[in-house]
């Protein structure tokens, strides 16, 4: 006889069904029969568990977002320099993306389908870095450390560099550095940026 599924379990099968899905076929591109049928139950089970499709899809993007106690141990694992910081913290982000290659495929999804629920998500995910980047940045400026920038401008160039490179090492497409290690190439991205603003005797990592 087939072991009945706690409740627990059965939402966890219905999240993990639903984002393999929806990474290959978008929000819109997936039937909730389809879903059902993907997590052999109903429809109408799979509505006790979530009222719609679009709360799926919401709950699949909650379970995608990296937890802040890993960032919180990055911020405090060592020096508090901008430079430190910002590299510690997005090596975490960076990683975890990349172990997620369905959470990347459903990044490049919402930006092909116009999905604004989805974009919306992963705007608000780099927008913590790229506003903490430009406030830093600001700050430099004002304390004669470094020469004026634009510093919007030098937090979306850092955010796109890295986004690429998670796109390129998540989905195995235009790498070069895949032979590399992953912290390695992390580590000449954030030195290169740090060079470009003039910041080369900050720490970033023990030696």
């Amino acid at each position: 006889m087939r072991k009945r599924l706690t409740a627990q379990t059965r939402k966890a099968v219905i999240l993990h069904q639903a984002k393999r899905l929806f990474a290959r076929k978008g929000l819109h591109g997936v039937s909730v029969d389809e879903l059902a049928r993907a997590c052999t139950m109903s429809p109408a089970v799979l509505y006790q568990h979530f009222p719609s499709k679009e709360s799926l899809y919401k709950a699949v993007l909650d379970e995608i977002a990296c937890s802040r106690d890993a960032y919180v141990d990055a911020i405090l694992a060592g020096p508090d320099e901008f430079g430190a910081v910002l590299y510690r913290t997005m090596l975490v982000y960076v990683t975890s993306r990349i172990k997620d290659v369905d959470a990347v495929r459903i990044e490049l999804r919402s930006i092909i389908d116009g999905d604004k629920v989805s974009k919306t998500f992963f705007k608000n995910q780099w927008k913590g870095f790229t506003e903490y980047i430009e406030a830093s940045v600001k700050e430099l400026i004002k304390d004669g450390v470094i020469a004026k920038v634009d510093a919007r401008v030098a937090a979306l160039c850092y955010v796109g560099m890295l986004r690429e490179l998670i796109i390129a090492r998540a989905l195995r497409v235009g790498d070069g550095c895949a032979d590399h290690p992953l912290e390695h190439v992390v580590k000449e991205v954030h030195m290169l940026f740090m060079r470009l603003l003039g910041l080369t005797g900050q720490t970033v990592t023990p030696e």
